[in-house]
């Protein structure tokens, strides 16, 4: 029997062909080959902004982007980079999906986009430790507990309604396209 190692699917930036064919007239305008750059800046409460700008191809460079470094490539290779009315806009396309869990009061929420690298729990008197609207979500809608783990929110809460289901959903997902780079509060 052959035994094939596991491979963790890649996440690649979606580029628009608009991007593209904009990539594409600055080669041309300038007469050498360009690709994208892509930073993070972030304001005084860690929101991110991405930021694009042209730059001279490389021999290192594979495709019509280079990240910043491996921490924006990470946080923005599930999105999707448009160019629209002489602009070029970031898109994350959050994906989230709840799971139950065998005991009610246990809810996963999986996610494309990674909460944290290294296991983090808290119960509801450590909520302050997390971004504000982490931790005013789980407050306004009763957590008592929350795990986080790579693409895992783990959350105990009591009678999840769909309603509560997609107030934290929309929560989460505004966290997501804050682009943070982690759930504590700094």
């Amino acid at each position: 029997m052959m035994w094939f190692p596991f491979k963790k699917r890649k996440q690649e930036l979606t580029i628009s062909l608009e991007a593209k064919k904009r990539i594409e007239e600055e080669s041309e305008k300038l007469g050498r080959p360009q690709v994208l750059l892509l930073k993070i800046e972030r304001d005084k409460e860690g929101v991110g902004s991405v930021l694009v700008g042209f730059t001279d191809q490389s021999s290192s460079d594979f495709g019509s982007v280079r990240f910043e470094n491996e921490r924006v490539k990470n946080l923005l290779s599930s999105g999707e980079l448009q160019f629209e009315l002489g602009k070029f806009y970031f898109y994350p396309n959050v994906d989230l999906e709840w799971k139950k869990t065998p005991r009610e009061n246990i809810h996963k929420l999986i996610s494309n986009y990674e909460f944290t690298k290294d296991p983090i729990y808290l119960e509801e008197k450590d909520f302050f430790k997390l971004r504000p609207i982490l931790s005013n979500c789980f407050q306004r809608e009763g957590i008592k507990s929350v795990y986080f783990h790579r693409n895992l929110c783990q959350l105990e809460i009591q009678n999840l309604t769909e309603t509560k289901e997609e107030r934290i959903s929309e929560e989460i997902l505004t966290y997501f396209s804050s682009l943070f780079e982690s759930p504590w509060k700094e």
